[in-house]
């Protein structure tokens, strides 16, 4: 399998460019694709490493070749610098009670013909799409109120009054890309198709009917009651003892490591252990906090 991977589809939100250019200075990302047991592994994988950027536009997709089902795994890592948001070591005093959050998550899955030379591909559309300019998000009276659009694919909706701004497709992407694929004409399966799937809303994790659970997750989330300051001690000794007691994902938001990763491999004791193994390597490497160094599953 090839698994196209366009970078530059992280924006960082804020009301004015500069802005955005400061934020970036602050927070990053990186995506992980595939799985591994320890950073022996990890390190044979392919990350691609600070992804953010100030504007959603397209970039060059690169094929990833695969012959392991693992790797329709991607990994979400939020990067923020710890300077800024921890007054350790003489930081930043006040951002310490600051996070990182995920607020939304949008992904789109495209099965084409292979034939590199057919111009008028889905992929050649949707990049059109993510080539138009953004709009000016600013009017006679100063900002916008209600949102504008990012390019021609996606689009911001916000609402001021709780500080806060949603992704959302704008209808030319459903138009080639809906969240449900259409009856094949005259019974003809397409030869090309994709959808347009939300894997985080509003900081939570949807899942579609008849779906057995959400198709992503944040891996060793933060317990707010229990956990010490950045420490995640506790979600580190509940996730070790997945490999012990049944852990099963919900049809709704409900998910932990093993069900996760079980619900793509399958019920196996092999698929449990590599989810336990695979997410406390994640955490070796970046040493997530649950904080402002948190990491997200994207099956």
């Amino acid at each position: 399998a090839s698994i196209p991977v366009v970078q530059g589809g992280i924006n960082i939100f804020c009301d004015g460019v500069t802005a955005k250019t400061d934020l970036k200075n602050v927070a990053n990302a990186d995506i992980v694709v595939g799985s591994a047991k320890d950073l022996n592994e990890l390190s044979r994988l392919r990350i691609i490493k600070d992804v953010a950027s100030t504007a959603l536009s397209s970039r060059a997709s690169e094929q990833i070749d695969t012959d392991s089902i693992e790797s329709a795994l991607m990994t979400l890592v939020l990067k923020g610098e710890s300077s800024y948001f921890s007054s350790a070591n003489g930081g930043n005093t006040n951002t310490n009670g600051y996070s990182l959050e995920l607020e939304d998550l949008i992904t789109i899955h495209l099965m084409e013909d292979g034939q590199a030379t057919n111009t008028n591909s889905l992929e050649t559309g949707l990049k059109a799409l993510l080539d138009i300019p953004a709009d000016d998000n600013s009017n006679s009276e100063g900002l916008d109120t209600d949102g504008y659009n990012l390019n021609g694919a996606f689009k911001f909706d916000i609402t001021r009054s709780t500080g806060r701004a949603h992704l959302n497709p704008t209808s030319a992407l459903l138009a080639f890309c809906p969240f449900n694929p259409p009856r094949p004409s005259a019974g003809l399966a397409q030869v090309e198709s994709c959808i347009t799937r939300r894997d985080v809303n509003d900081r939570g994790y949807p899942t579609r009917n008849g779906a057995d659970g959400p198709t992503a997750m944040e891996i060793l989330k933060a317990d707010t009651g229990t956990m010490a300051t950045d420490d995640l001690t506790a979600e580190v000794s509940a996730l070790n003892g997945q490999k012990n007691n049944v852990c099963e994902c919900t049809s709704g938001t409900s998910c932990c490591e093993a069900g996760f990763l079980q619900m793509i491999l399958g019920e196996n004791v092999f698929a449990r252990d590599l989810a336990v193994d695979f997410a406390n390597t994640i955490h070796e490497q970046y040493a997530l906090n649950g904080r402002y160094m948190r990491a997200f599953w994207i099956n």
